[in-house]
């Protein structure tokens, strides 16, 4: 249920019982950022609720909740169940063998086969229960792709499913497929991320135990034409590897079949040809629509990615999502939810770009492709990347030959993507044109509240006086910043309290706020449409028990949150929802708003504060809820 870095993080606390731990804490024990650490947190607590408790103090594991208990085991239980039935699905398996092999009572499986009857979305596939016979049927293809789909489960690879996995092909060990599969890729120089990797190697797994099983699949007339395609070759070299090493006999079917997950993986040496124009291996369409939809996103989203290296690389990746949506082989990214609530703004501009990209090119794809493109404009955004909170230094020394400039240049080194650095003298010194006054005069240090002193030379101790006073500056500043966006961007007219959602869908929700919003003049009546497109495209709720619906394009008349807190929660997609934020951006407030919404989103990531706002009586508690909830997130 759990995947390794969820298992640090409750390790640590289970350490730690008892006590309070900090986010900071967390985040160093699991190398990772505090952001990933409330994300996962989040996560967890949406699989068993209130299992982690948080306070201005830190988090603890709620002592209530015995996590040896049913909840977790049910969820591995029902995985493998499916695994049993997969495994011998041609004669069926003895409930009374099933259950013992589980140790469970055979009144639980049955519960248990009746709750995955339910969550089996594939209507080919059926679990059949004759004579105290439990039976899968259904197409091999079928069986196979759900299996892949619990291997996944929005999360990283289930290591106790992984096992059952390796269990399943024997001798044949995960490394040693993978190790293979790479080689050949090698040998025809093809580009691989460990998403597709991990893809390519389950799916020749659950082959190879079909095969040996007996089970094989059919043909696809649609498939036929793959066999002329350098993907076949791919498919077939590594089948004719695994056929000498192993005596496994791959079908043409089967061929057919994964070579599918070849399709569109990019020749490392023609990429990188730098006398090769890119229109030679990348189609003119797909150049001209890419030019075409980020000239409309610096339109509607004010962001200019005109990177000439950028362009090349997202260019290539949708050459193969266009190959790759032909047949709706899409690589699954198990940082998805990551990505949507820890990255709102970059994942909403790749919704936005590739909503673009359906439309011009006429394919689909899935939310798991939409987040690699994400993770392309996540990378160029980071390169480009400022300090928008920068601290203004004004530098004040008793100058002796050029004591200024060596001073000067080990300040810009130690802090300089932290600073504003302006250096003057004492008899011109303006309070309101610098932040901190730095200078190696103690008289004027003591005149000047707020200065620091520092030695012509700076020493360790002169540099943690300064970057003690930066932090506690930029902390000062964002809090300031923050309560000025709040008051400005969630107004007491767009405020809904304690709305009973009863009668109410997602949909009705959402046109309430936005007659609201009409009324109000924040937005035009096209804007409804925008944010039903945008919701159509991927949901907008998250697992902390909130969802933010705004619109596909940056086009309201002025910026604003409309806040919608409900007495009990409503369905929203795939999650429960408590609190509703319906976004309104206006393009000459997208900058500020941007920021505002970005600690906005970091602050609701966390199931306990969604909880916190939703409770909120009217709207001044609700403001007064937010700006603790900014202080106690510093």
């Amino acid at each position: 249920m759990w995947h390794a870095k969820q298992k640090e993080i409750l390790a640590f606390l289970s350490k730690n019982q008892g006590n309070w731990v900090t986010a900071k804490q967390l985040s160093d024990y699991c190398s990772c950022t505090t952001r990933t650490i409330r994300n996962h947190i989040a996560k967890m607590n949406q699989e068993i609720s209130q299992l982690i408790i948080a306070s201005n103090q830190g988090y603890q594991i709620n002592p209530a909740i015995d996590l040896t208990g049913q909840t977790i085991e049910n969820e591995d239980r029902k995985s493998r169940i499916f695994l049993e039935l997969l495994k011998n699905s041609s004669k069926g398996v003895d409930v009374f063998d099933l259950s013992e092999r589980l140790f469970i009572s055979e009144s639980t499986l049955k519960n248990e086969l009746q709750q995955l009857k339910q969550e089996i979305t594939d209507q080919s596939i059926h679990i059949v229960i004759e004579q105290n016979r439990v039976k899968l049927t259904g197409p091999e293809r079928s069986k196979r792709r759900y299996m892949i789909s619990l291997l996944y489960n929005e999360s990283d690879l289930q290591e106790k499913l992984k096992l059952t996995i390796q269990e399943m092909i024997g001798y044949i060990s995960l490394e040693q497929l993978q190790q293979t599969i790479l080689t050949v890729l090698q040998k025809y120089t093809i580009r691989i991320n460990q998403y597709s990797l991990n893809n390519i190697v389950l799916h020749y797994a659950i082959s190879i135990e079909r095969i040996r099983q007996g089970h094989v699949i059919k043909r696809n007339k649609e498939y036929s034409n793959l066999v002329e395609r350098q993907e076949y070759q791919l498919a077939k070299e590594i089948a004719e590897t695994l056929a000498g090493e192993y005596e496994i006999h791959f079908s043409e079917a089967e061929l057919e079949q994964l070579s599918l997950l070849f399709i569109g993986m990019q020749n490392e040496t023609l990429a990188n040809r730098e006398d090769e124009k890119l229109a030679e291996f990348v189609d003119q369409r797909i150049i001209e629509t890419l030019h075409s939809v980020l000239a409309m996103v610096e339109k509607t989203y004010l962001i200019k990615l005109d990177d000439p290296e950028f362009f090349n690389k997202l260019a290539i990746h949708v050459q193969s999502l266009y190959y790759r949506s032909h047949y709706e082989t899409f690589t699954r990214n198990s940082s998805l939810l990551d990505l949507k609530t820890g990255y709102p703004l970059t994942y909403d501009l790749s919704v936005y770009i590739s909503s673009l990209i359906q439309e011009e090119l006429d394919i689909w794809f899935n939310d798991d492709e939409i987040s690699f493109i994400a993770l392309h404009i996540g990378s160029f955004l980071e390169t480009r990347k400022k300090y928008h909170g920068r601290i203004t230094i004004l530098l004040v020394v008793n100058d002796y030959h050029d004591l200024k400039s060596k001073l000067e240049k080990k300040l810009e080194q130690d802090f300089g993507a932290e600073i504003i650095l302006l250096t003057g003298e004492r008899e011109t010194i303006d309070h309101t044109l610098y932040d901190i006054l730095l200078t190696t005069d103690r008289q004027l240090a003591s005149q000047y509240a707020g200065a620091v002193f520092i030695h012509p030379f700076l020493t360790s101790k002169d540099s943690r006086k300064i970057e003690k006073r930066l932090s506690a500056l930029k902390v000062q500043k964002e809090k300031k910043r923050m309560y000025r966006y709040i008051q400005q961007f969630v107004s007491g007219e767009l405020y809904f309290n304690q709305i009973d959602p009863s009668d109410l869908t997602p949909k009705e929700i959402r046109d309430q706020i936005n007659q609201r919003l009409v009324d109000c003049q924040y937005v035009d009546r096209v804007f409804s449409q925008n944010v039903e497109k945008r919701e159509e495209m991927s949901p907008t709720s998250f697992p902390s028990g909130i969802a933010v619906p705004h619109s596909v394009e940056v086009d309201a008349l002025k910026s604003g949150v409309a806040i919608m807190t409900l007495q009990e929660p409503v369905v929203w997609s795939a999650y429960p929802v408590k609190l509703v934020a319906m976004v309104a951006i206006n393009k000459e407030e997208a900058a500020e708003f941007n920021e505002f919404f970005e600690k906005f989103i970091e602050i609701v990531s966390e199931p306990i504060n969604t909880r916190q706002l939703s409770l909120a009586e009217d709207y001044d508690e609700f403001i007064l809820k937010l700006k603790m909830l900014v202080d106690a997130d510093e």
